[in-house]
């Protein structure tokens, strides 16, 4: 027997809602018209699509259509399926024809890809017709039989209705065009970046002394029973300042309380390109801040004390002077702020020199007093490249031919975006201008590649020290915000449960004999000849002709049951209300009085102990 079972229990000419075997496995035709686009990149897909798919192709094969209800709260609709040899054989055809291997998604990736019915008690798929060129699916959907009860086979227990549902949500979920497999891999590569520019962040602030560095070996003194526990406080101080758990606040009116991390010396670059013409390079800008200048002194206000320490240098290219932009971003080549210093022009052939310059002592400062840049291993600091965006200046160094990844005392690369994303918990990456109104910072002559790089840096500094004032705050906040949220869970509780109250109040009142009898409505079963009718060419009469539906049940057709017992217009009212508690299977008259009774707290309907509640 094939491991993807065989479709058919009987006949090999199958009718409308006959049974498939219990063990034949099915895809969702969904999911199967879908898998090349959600489970193979660009090149491989479009072959697919375009040999076996696009065009009407994929119909053309003919596929045998099957339907199963899903039982599920979010949708009426039945569940096309195809069954799995087919699908095989599609990948068969693909594997020959295109040497592109395909197999069926693992159960980890996309449980609903695959599905079986050996569980039992469980519903099967039912036979619904043959889709190819002459029948299309939305004619054979049309004539999907009504959806009427029928006899369990053996009793559903809970456990089995609860894996039944669990199936119907995965094969529901292949057919979307995101699966959930993807969606949390997505949702893990958001998480890893936002996790990213938040370490990133806390790299920063330890560089400028405004964090810790977290002390190895530590143990938590919890979990020593030698302490005390009058000495038990002061030791977790110790061990939560110790792993940046708890900080003091940030006094900025003072030196900063912790060493500058590898003493590192700041380097900001932006380069600024003409907006056509392949994008030639106009300008570059390269600001410094050595820690080693920031030693004993506050930073004062938003750390503007500091960001008088940053030196900066603005070059313009001869051969490109003549370009300006003005279509995209206004340039202002020409105006390099006063308070950094003044423009220099350069050729082409110097860039690479002069840039390399700006990375050996004295950095973007002026070489004079006799005092080179020195480039001995000795005389080497730690390097921080800071730039807005940081990649595109990058590249662009490199096509001046500069690449600053050689250089043996690159630390790492900290970008402004990110960590503005990170202190302001956003997504998306904000403009420099808009950062610098943010820390209330004045940014002149944007875009000007000179002004550019030392706002980076004030970025830098501002975002850092506005973060760890942001941390210090939360952290203080912590408890009231636990207890907040601890009293409105509390009160939403109370609330509910007056509610619920004043209902069963309104509901169970005094006095009264219940009423009359409320006659349960029966269901016309179809004839022997409407059971045999044949797979194509189904019509199915309306719900008040004399004729009854098809038999679903895949088993011998009974005799028409009698008719209903006339009951009266009230009587009818109350019926129809009724009609959301009957079950997918037949149940007793008893099963069903029973069941009004019965109360689901969770959701507020009925519970259906062994047996499936109507979709």
């Amino acid at each position: 027997m094939s491991p993807l079972g065989t479709t058919s229990s009987s006949s090999s000419n199958p009718y409308i809602g006959q049974e498939a075997s219990k063990d034949a496995k099915f895809c969702p035709l969904a999911a199967v018209k879908r898998f090349p686009y959600k489970l193979f990149h660009h090149v491989d897909s479009e072959k697919m699509s375009k040999a076996f798919f696009a065009d009407g192709k994929f119909r053309m094969r003919g596929w045998t259509i099957y339907y199963i209800h899903t039982l599920l709260d979010t949708s009426n609709k039945p569940l096309i399926l195809v069954p799995a040899t087919e699908v095989q054989a599609l990948f068969d055809d693909i594997k020959k024809d295109l040497r592109i291997l395909v197999y069926f998604p693992s159960p980890e990736k996309d449980p609903g890809f695959l599905l079986s019915f050996t569980e039992e008690g469980i519903p099967l798929p039912r036979y619904l017709g043959r889709l190819d060129q002459e029948h299309g699916l939305d004619d054979m959907e049309a004539q999907l039989p009504p959806f009427i009860p029928e006899m369990p086979a053996d009793g559903l227990d809970d456990r089995s209705f609860t894996a039944f549902k669990k199936k119907m949500e995965d094969a529901v979920q292949a057919t979307k065009q995101k699966s959930k497999f993807q969606k949390d891999r997505k949702k893990k590569e958001r998480i890893g970046l936002k996790q990213g520019w938040c370490e990133e962040m806390k790299r920063a602030q330890c560089y400028l002394g405004i964090r810790p560095r977290m002390a190895p070996g530590m143990k938590d003194p919890v979990c020593d029973p030698s302490i005390s526990p009058r000495e038990l406080e002061c030791a977790l101080r110790k061990y939560n300042l110790s792993q940046c758990i708890e900080l003091p606040d940030v006094n900025l009116t003072e030196p900063v309380p912790f060493d500058f991390y590898k003493d590192v010396v700041f380097i900001s670059v932006d380069v600024e390109a003409y907006e056509k013409m392949n994008r030639p390079i106009t300008e570059i800008g390269i600001s410094s801040l050595d820690t080693h200048d920031l030693l004993g002194l506050s930073p004062g206000e938003m750390g503007k004390a500091w960001m008088k320490k940053i030196r900066s240098r603005h070059f313009r290219i001869k051969e490109t002077a003549h370009l300006h932009n003005s279509e995209y971003v206004v340039g202002c080549a020409d105006r390099f702020e006063p308070e950094f210093g003044q423009s220099e022009w350069v050729s082409f052939k110097e860039t690479p020199q002069i840039i390399a310059s700006c990375f050996r002592p004295p950095y973007s400062g002026p070489v004079d007093d006799g005092k080179p840049g020195e480039d001995g291993s000795a005389s080497k600091r730690q390097l921080i490249l800071v730039g807005h965006d940081i990649n595109m200046d990058i590249s662009y160094l490199r096509k001046l031919g500069y690449d600053v990844s050689n250089l043996s005392n690159l630390l790492e690369a900290l970008d402004t975006a990110n960590l503005y994303r990170a202190w302001k918990h956003e997504q998306h990456p904000s403009k420099l201008g808009s950062i610098l109104v943010d820390l209330e910072l004045t940014g002149w002559n944007l875009h000007n590649a000179g002004n550019d790089a030392a706002y980076t840096l004030q970025a830098l500094i501002g975002i850092a020290i506005s973060a760890r004032k942001s941390e210090a705050a939360r952290m203080k906040n912590t408890q009231p915000r636990i207890a907040d949220r601890a009293e409105a869970l509390e009160h939403e509780a109370r609330e509910r449960a007056k509610e619920e109250a004043d209902e069963w109040a309104a509901a169970d009142q005094e006095g009264g004999d219940g009423g009359g009898p409320r006659h349960l409505k029966r269901f016309g079963w179809p004839t022997p000849e409407q059971a045999a009718i044949p797979a194509t060419n189904v019509k199915y009469l309306h719900k008040d002709s004399k004729a009854s539906a098809p038999n679903l049940s895949g088993t011998r057709p009974r005799e028409a049951a009698p008719a209903a017992i006339p009951v009266s217009k009230q009587e009818e009212e109350n019926e129809a209300k009724k009609k959301p508690f009957m079950g997918t299977f037949s149940q007793s008259i008893s099963d069903k009085l029973a069941m009004l009774e019965m109360e689901d707290g969770e959701k507020g309907g009925v519970k259906l102990p062994g047996r499936f509640a109507a979709p």
